[in-house]
């Protein structure tokens, strides 16, 4: 009997620390695929998708290093202490104020803390805005790995389903054309029907059995690229639900123009580059405001200072010094540095260059999934009415024969006819349900 695991099944049975941990959920399934045949429903496949990529952690690590980053941009603004001990000695000539050098040996030594501050303001604060822009843009990008990830899972497990309810209609075909060669192999012996006729099963039997190996194939290909996507073993023998083989409408009736504008609103991508153009204006900015904004130097120690003439250590006592500066910088990275102004606006540029770039390249993502959601639904319909005429010319090939009015080979080929609609009808329910999981992808949701 396979093994059957279910999303739902498992959060329902399992304690409070489990239900959130899909990567708990993954190791369960890796063991047991060891031992048989595993059935995934499309939910558990959902979650499986981002419960150990290894694409999906590395946006994630991006994201926390930028972050960090964002973080420690602002905390550039504290200043810096420092507590510690020196000691100086000074032997032979030194200089006083007024030019005269004479011989001496002196010691001094100091303890206590230090306070300094070394600002730039206006390029901190710029830095610490785009910095900022930079982690929500790498946020989104990280959200859009894990729907990546998700959504080609998704593909992969509809190709699953489509290849083994397509291996299934086959082998249901093959029970009965054996079925059915029985039946002339005893018209045969009884000499009621030719040979030629037996033969004619006996090769659509073998051309029946071709068709499911090369079914199977197909099936078992669908299945590793499937685990390769859920980070399963390669040689994991997974098979889908069949209850997913339902035309499911996603996203309503919806018109291509509400659609485009629920992508402009939702897609990750597209959060993303408006971060990533923000923080190249923020960059433009830094460029231009932050050198006419003065630099801040000061600092402030205290504690103890002590020593004197030769080895004398004594007089030691309590000290404090302070400093405190402002002035700006002219040059490169100061004012009048206007190829960094240059650089910063052509930067801009390429932002909102790309921006557009990504939102034309959603649009057409948006309309080509309503398009391939409509075309799926459309050729549903029409393999229906293919499917009911297939039956029913099999129906009437089959009483003409029990009539003597019709021959073997026309409800041989009445019967591939309903195997070939059927086919397609399995294909279109699985096109349509990829599709509109397509578009929901495709408009964010």
């Amino acid at each position: 009997m396979p093994f059957v695991i279910r999303a739902s099944s498992l959060i329902r049975h399992s304690p409070f620390w489990f239900r959130h941990s899909a990567a708990s959920l993954a190791l369960i399934l890796s063991t047991a695929l060891s031992a048989a045949a595993v059935h995934v429903d499309l939910p558990t496949v959902m979650m499986l998708a981002g419960a150990n990529n290894d694409e999906i952690q590395l946006a994630r690590a991006k994201h926390t290093e930028t972050l960090a980053e964002s973080k420690l941009a602002w905390q550039r603004f504290w200043p810096s202490l420092t507590l510690g001990a020196g000691y100086r000695r000074t032997d032979g000539n030194v200089q006083d104020i007024a030019g005269a050098v004479f011989d001496v040996s002196k010691q001094q030594y100091t303890v206590g803390p230090n306070l300094m501050i070394d600002w730039s303001p206006g390029d901190m604060y710029y830095a610490a805005l785009a910095a900022k822009q930079r982690a929500l843009a790498a946020e989104q990008l990280a959200e859009k790995a894990r729907r990546d990830i998700v959504m080609q899972a998704t593909g992969r497990y509809y190709d699953l389903l489509a290849a083994e309810a397509s291996l299934a209609i086959i082998e249901d075909d093959l029970r009965l054309t054996q079925d059915y060669e029985k039946q002339i192999g005893g018209a045969v012996d009884a000499g009621t029907a030719f040979r030629a006729d037996l033969l004619r099963v006996k090769t659509q039997v073998s051309r029946e059995r071709l068709a499911i190996r090369q079914h199977q194939e197909k099936r078992d290909l669908a299945a590793a690229a499937l685990a390769e996507t859920l980070r399963l073993p390669a040689d994991s023998e997974l098979r889908p639900a069949k209850a997913d083989l339902v035309p499911v409408r996603l996203n309503g009736k919806t018109g291509v123009a509400t659609l485009l504008s629920q992508a402009a609103q939702h897609r990750p991508e597209l959060k993303a580059a408006g971060a990533v153009n923000q923080a190249a204006v923020l960059e433009k900015d830094r460029a231009r405001v932050a050198p006419m904004i003065p630099n801040v130097q000061a600092g402030y120690s205290f504690g103890g200072l002590g020593g004197g003439f030769n080895g004398d250590v004594s007089n030691f006592d309590d000290t404090q010094n302070m400093y405190i500066g402002l002035g700006w910088k002219i040059g490169p990275g100061g004012l009048f540095d206007k190829q960094r102004q240059v650089i910063a606006g052509a930067q801009e540029e390429a932002t909102k260059l790309q921006a557009g770039q990504i939102k034309a390249a959603i649009g057409r993502e948006v309309v080509e999934a309503a398009a391939r959601a409509q075309s799926a639904h459309d050729q549903i319909e029409i393999n229906d009415e293919a499917v009911a005429a297939a039956q029913e010319m099999v129906k009437l090939a089959k009483e003409r024969q029990a009539s003597q009015l019709g021959v073997v080979l026309e409800y041989l080929l009445a019967r591939e006819e309903l195997t070939r609609a059927r086919q397609s009808r399995v294909q279109a329910v699985a096109a349509f349900n990829k599709a509109q999981h397509e578009l929901k992808f495709a408009v964010g949701r």
